[in-house]
């Protein structure tokens, strides 16, 4: 359960500043602390993961990105199908001797080890030889997008047709260069090592955020254990519950997905699971931005109107909007000066806490 918190609050925490619809309750409409006794909040311990890129990300980014699709089929006739061939097969899947709909492909190049079929389909063609036919004994997952094929046993008849070897080209300047005329998304980058800088940078960043996350997650949690509260305004609540919603709604429709079916097949949970986690997971951000304001209130954080200016400027600059009021029309303002008032609690809390890193290995 605790993953499935984790991933909905940083849904949520990631868009934050969408409109919310329905209810207009924000903390500028109650006095914290009648809501929340605050316990100890200065000294906090916090054990993260060790701020560094993982080894290899850089090159492995780069490949995929890059390489790959640059990468020249080169035929394989000596030999039997290999981890990282593609492998170009004709194949019928059957659900109690039925072929299933869906599951019939032919001339299907498909590069074994990436992981594109269910589990056991591409490990089962390793070792097969041009020509021959397999007939493999699989199962699908549980959930899967077809609720009528999820945790069903199936047979898929396989045959390779071809196999070739996936050989890309080696990264030089001139590959770069060829690269960025063809449009390539490669942050200006004309040369080999500034194409690493900036797949770096891009690792650094995605860190960074993670480990600020870390220790945010550590430190909320460890404040409200210590703390008090009382039931949130329930209208204050709904809005976080409704933005939760929208948010994963969209997170959904980026990949042709319904809300169902998306935290069926990413959370396990069926609509009744995933609406209570929604309204828990309401609940606890509500307590957990009153508890910031608490904080703001008495460390006098509480963003300035120059701050909160400087934030709206950045954000048109940012998405390219020509006047406050089309950004307002699209951000909702008084979410945007509840998380700046998070990020100077949060800094705060920083300074004056205890952060103790470890290694990622450790986990």
């Amino acid at each position: 359960m605790k993953r499935k918190i984790g991933v909905v609050a940083a849904v949520f925490a990631s868009s934050l500043f969408l409109t919310a619809c329905g209810s207009k309750e924000y903390l500028k409409d109650i006095k914290a602390e009648k809501y929340v006794t605050l316990g100890a909040y200065t000294g906090i311990e916090a054990a993260v993961n060790k701020l560094e890129v993982p080894e290899g990300a850089v090159d492995s980014y780069i490949y995929d990105n890059y390489l790959a699709p640059k990468a020249e089929k080169v035929p394989v006739t000596d030999r039997a199908v290999q981890e990282g061939d593609v492998a170009n097969i004709d194949f019928v899947g059957y659900h109690d001797d039925v072929a299933f709909e869906g599951g019939t492909g032919a001339d299907f190049d498909l590069t074994i080890g990436s992981g594109q079929f269910i589990e056991g389909f591409e490990e089962g063609l390793i070792g097969a030889d041009i020509g021959e036919t397999r007939r493999l004994n699989l199962t699908f997952p549980d959930p899967y997008t077809n609720p009528e094929l999820a945790g069903e046993d199936v047979v898929f008849e396989v045959t390779v047709n071809g196999i070739s070897e996936s050989r890309a080209p080696e990264l030089t300047d001139a590959l770069v260069k060829q690269l960025d005329e063809e449009g390539y998304n490669m942050g200006g980058a004309q040369t080999a090592q500034e194409l690493n800088d900036y797949v770096y940078q891009l690792y650094d960043q995605s860190v960074r955020s993670a480990y600020d996350n870390e220790i945010e997650t550590a430190m909320a949690s460890a404040i409200m254990e210590n703390s008090t509260f009382q039931d949130p305004p329930e209208e204050m609540v709904q809005r976080f519950i409704t933005s939760i919603e929208n948010n994963m709604s969209v997170r959904a429709s980026s990949i042709g997905m319904s809300l169902m079916q998306y935290m069926q097949l990413y959370q396990g949970l069926d609509e009744a699971g995933y609406r209570t986690l929604f309204d828990e997971e309401g609940l606890r951000m509500a307590k957990q931005y009153i508890m910031y304001q608490a904080i703001a209130d008495k460390e006098g954080l509480v963003p300035t109107e120059e701050e909160v200016a400087g934030e709206i400027s950045s954000l048109m600059t940012i998405y390219g909007y020509t006047s406050e009021e089309e950004l307002k029309k699209s951000v909702d303002v008084e979410a945007l000066k509840e998380d700046l008032m998070r990020k100077k609690v949060i800094a705060f809390l920083k300074e004056n806490g205890n952060i103790q890193e470890k290694a990622a290995s450790a986990e």
